[in-house]
């Protein structure tokens, strides 16, 4: 161990843990440590002895508080400094990522996007500095970190204390790179100002587009020399595809006067953002200052490298098309925000938000900021916004029509522009130039032209989620098999596949298959590539696919992201912000009681169990005591138990597959569930003895197995096994079960086994009521029927279930506007009573699972939470 380290370790033991040593440069050792308070990993920065002697640690310690007061995304923050045993030192943040120089080292030039979208990171960074009086002094390459991307400018630090030593320039130093400094620099100028960091800027830029700095040689004094006396080579003429206002602005900020560069790194950002910038092109035929010319060569002579060590950073997975730079966090309200629209400016999200069945369209900049409802709040169906091409209106689908409104912050008033019809409109989307609108009714994907109010039919397609091309010659639409789940119901959605349609007439091709879900298509801003959503690894994430002119897919298919669970996507029109949202649905058992006076209660529902889980199916054990339920707390479903009023629940099975179903015998003794083998989708019934032992398989690999179910016996159970099959399952005193099957319908038998009973849809001449409840005593073949709902105000029935009394069935029902319902039903006859009713929109129930024990009611409640993110796209 050296002896710096050694008095390092020795002196921060109390606050730091150093670790290993990272690097050492020209003025700094850096070390890896160990933040003992915060439990966090930081990087110390120990001056060398004789640059502390030179700039004097009073006065670096003194000088570098300015620096712990910059706070800005860009910039690599102060930790903690000090003087130890004659050293000094301060502690940054250890970043994981990787340097420029790491980068630049490895792929020599960048993709000139990105190169732009790290120079005006950058040089924001360098502007908020600069106007808080802090000259960096040493922007380089190796001093910008790339954090998930994102440019850090460090060591803000040692050029603040630094710049302010007196004896700097007595000395023969100079702080900075000679491949990066400005010309006033490199003559050892005391007075430097905003303009040296914005010419050294204006190096590290021209190093990213070339390869190389503007200026080298075989020393120093030789890149010195060229720094103060030549003009650098033309970008253009090193690389064909820097446009000339882009070349204008590099060499600007090149200028050898200072008075000739951009007054502030602001103004050097606005020239890369702006693609209209004018002027000559002076790569080519600049020439040195008059002042330039006179610079003695003498002066380059004593100049001193500087090298500070930077912290080792890890790499990009390599892709043509990756995300960078920070996740921007755009909504992160309590409920649903989705379906994003990005403005083509990509300064502003519309989104839907609401419950199910009250849906709003809101604006909210990306920047940051309250959100703005777009729409009024009478429309109860708001859906679907998308950008006008010229970013003044948004286009959404309200009440079967669609409506277009003025973008304003204040909203406006709406216009319709398709009325609604008995068939409502699913997808709507404006042709680039904003002149025609495609949309589709029930399977007819049609055109609108706005100017006229005409439609014509383009071809025969249901469709939802479409997407124009820029170039007007394609649509991109999902094509769904199952639309349930596509917007505000993200539960189990199935499978779907996405289609280019060219709009003047042909085949519709398919990009996707048809075994996975494949929704929200957007197009890339040159038509060359299609985003969408895909479940076909797992979780929902962003996959993108190249696409021929004439809508076919090219090469291979890409995935952009990882487990993020993503409902729909937008994009720029720069094809830089993309723009998503995700869904992290979360379900657990709550409860109401059912009052013995017989009145209603909408008491307050209590939460039963705990955990950031999703709960399907439920049941609850005769005695009132226990719940069962099935859930996937643990990455995959397995089946609980919970001793109600406790918190603390047990796994009763633990496998790689997920588990569902679960439900206890009689007695108690044996778990009967169902789980779906790897690869299959038919499902296994198993038991499992719950006094020890291995689960045993029930039913065969030629039978489908869901929701097994205990008869009155305990030994023997039966479950759906097909559309309108039932399979029942024995078994004898070897303990192998024998299965039957039969054509009826589920039978639901009472506790004692006397009763059983069914709800059936049911035909009253033209008039469909939906349901009916009827029952059977054991052994007789007469029906009773008990109920038959006549009237839309009458509840429908959902999944019956028997009371422990034997004599009283309970069944759900979802009213029209969302909330949920239980009724009890006596089997003497009568009408049916309300007993418990959930008014609280905005915590659903929508699984039509529930359990009771005749005293409370046992059901799923959704806490669904759906947020909305932007990140940067960039091309490699």
């Amino acid at each position: 161990m050296s002896d710096v380290r050694a008095r390092v370790t020795t002196a921060l033991a109390d606050r730091y843990r150093i670790e290993r040593e990272l690097g050492e440069g020209g003025m700094a050792t850096v070390y890896l440590a160990h933040d003992l308070r915060h439990e966090r990993k930081i990087a110390v920065k120990v001056l060398r002895p004789e640059l502390a002697a030179v700039i004097g640690a009073e006065r670096f310690l003194h000088e570098i508080k300015t620096t712990a007061n910059l706070q800005h995304p860009h910039i690599l923050g102060l930790l903690d400094s000090g003087r130890v045993d004659g050293l000094v030192w301060y502690a940054m943040p250890f970043v994981q990522g990787e340097s420029l120089r790491d980068r630049l080292q490895r792929e020599k030039q960048l993709p000139i996007p990105e190169a732009v979208r790290i120079a005006k990171e950058v040089a924001s960074a360098l502007d908020y500095a600069h106007r808080h009086g802090v000259i960096h002094r040493d922007i380089k390459p190796e001093n910008i970190l790339l954090h998930d991307g994102s440019a850090l400018v460090a060591d803000f630090g040692i050029a603040l204390a630094a710049s302010s030593g007196s004896r700097m320039t007595e000395t023969g130093m100079s702080l900075g790179t000679p491949h990066y400094m400005s010309p006033e620099q490199a003559m050892g100028e005391r007075e430097i100002t905003a303009r040296s960091d914005v010419y050294a800027l204006g190096c590290v830029f021209y190093e990213m587009l070339i390869g190389e700095p503007p200026f080298t040689g075989p020393t120093a004094q030789a890149i010195v020399a060229k720094v103060l006396t030549e003009k650098p080579a033309s970008l253009h003429a090193k690389r064909a595809r820097v446009s000339p206002q882009l070349e204008d602005a590099v060499l600007t900020a090149l200028e050898k006067l200072p008075a000739d560069r951009y007054a502030t790194a602001a103004e050097f950002a606005e020239a890369l953002n702006d693609t209209k910038t004018t002027g000559v092109v002076r790569g080519s035929t600049a020439q040195p200052s008059n002042r330039t010319r006179l610079l003695p060569l003498a002066l380059v002579g004593g100049i001193a490298l500087g090298v500070v060590a930077t912290v080792l950073l890890t790499t990009f997975r390599r892709d043509k098309v990756v995300v960078t730079g920070p996740i921007v966090h755009v909504t992160i309200d309590d409920g649903l925000e989705i379906q994003p629209a990005i403005s083509p400016d990509g300064k502003v999200i519309a989104y839907a938000a609401g419950t199910s069945l009250h849906v709003r369209i809101f604006l909210r900049p990306v920047s940051g900021g309250r959100a703005v409802p777009l729409t009024s709040d009478s429309v109860s169906t708001q859906q679907e916004p998308q950008w006008s091409p010229s970013g003044g209106s948004v286009l959404y689908l309200a009440n079967g029509g669609v409506d277009t409104v003025a973008a304003g912050l204040g909203g406006g008033t709406p216009v319709t522009l398709i009325g609604a019809t008995n068939t409502p409109v699913q997808a709507a989307t404006w042709s680039p130039d904003g002149r025609q609108i495609a949309f589709v009714r029930k399977d007819s994907l049609m055109i609108y032209t706005i100017a006229s109010g005409a439609s014509r039919f383009l071809v025969k397609e249901a469709a939802k989620m479409c997407a124009w091309s820029p170039r007007g010659d394609l649509l991109a639409c999902t094509t769904p098999r199952d639309f349930a789940a596509i917007g505000f119901n993200m539960g189990n959605t199935g499978p779907s596949t996405i289609k280019v349609i060219p709009v003047g007439g042909g085949t519709a091709v398919a990009l996707s298959g048809s075994a996975s879900l494949n929704i929200s298509p957007v197009w890339s801003s040159d038509g060359r590539r299609l985003y969408f959503v895909s479940n076909r690894d797992g979780q929902r994430d962003i996959y993108y696919q190249r696409i021929s002119s004439d809508g076919h897919a090219q090469g291979d298919l890409h995935r952009l992201t990882t487990a993020l669970n993503v409902v729909s996507l937008s994009l720029s029109r720069d094809g830089h912000k993309l723009a998503y949202s995700v869904y992290t649905p979360q379900a657990n058992v709550w409860s109401l009681p059912i009052l013995p006076n017989g009145v209603a209660t909408s008491a307050v529902a209590r939460q039963e169990t705990f955990g950031h889980q999703l709960i399907e199916s439920i049941a609850v054990t005769r005695d009132g005591k226990t719940l069962v339920y099935d859930a996937d707390r643990d990455g995959n479903s397995d089946i609980w138990r919970l001793t109600l009023g406790e918190r603390e629940a047990e796994a009763l099975t633990n496998s790689p597959v997920d588990e569902f179903g679960g439900e206890l015998s009689p007695d108690g003794s044996k778990l009967a569930y169902y789980s779906y083998p790897e690869g299959s989708n038919r499902g296994v019934i198993w038991v499992k003895p719950m006094n020890g032992g291995p689960a045993q398989r029930v039913n065969t690999d030629a039978t489908v197995g869901i929701f097994p179910r205990w008869l009155p016996d305990g030994k023997s159970l039966d479950w759906g096994c097909g559309t309108q099959r039932i399979c029942t399952a024995t078994q004898d005193g070897a303990g192998k079960w024998s299965v039957t099957t039969s054509v009826e319908g589920r039978t639901n038998f009472s506790p004692d086994g006397r009763w059983s009973t069914n709800a059936r849809q049911t035909d009253k001449g033209a008039v469909v009521t939906r349901d009916s409840i009827s029952i059977m005593a054991q052994g007789s073949a007469q029906e009773k029927v008990l109920y038959v709902r006549r009237a839309p105000t009458d509840p429908s029935v959902t999944n019956i279930q028997w009371g422990p009394d034997n004599r009283t069935l309970y069944f759900r029902h979802a009213e029209t506007d969302g909330r949920v319902s239980f009724w009890k039903l006596s089997i003497d006859g009568g009408a049916p009573r309300l007993v418990a009713h959930l008014d609280d929109l905005t915590r659903p129930s929508y699984r039509r699972d529930f359990a009771t024990d005749g005293r409370r009611i046992y059901f799923g409640v959704y806490d669904r939470q759906s947020d909305i993110s932007v990140v940067e796209l960039i091309e490699r």
